[in-house]
């Protein structure tokens, strides 16, 4: 088992622009386009848990307050 959550894209809120959420980026191990992404964290996908600072580079976005 790969240990990656399946990409589920009919969960996604965003499908046309999925390729460059974090789950994705992550999974291509794109890891330096995923610095600017993490922190200060402000929103939580729904679906892998993924955090990051814009609501757009998640599937399905909701505040985070840690």
């Amino acid at each position: 088992m790969s240990g990656r959550l399946p990409v589920v894209d009919n969960l996604c809120r965003n499908p046309e622009n999925h390729q460059r959420h974090i789950c994705e980026l992550k999974a291509a191990g794109r890891h330096h386009e995923l610095e600017a992404l993490g922190s200060p964290s402000r929103y939580i996908c729904g679906n892998c848990g993924s955090k990051a600072n814009v609501a757009g580079a998640l599937c399905a976005p909701g505040p985070w307050q840690e």
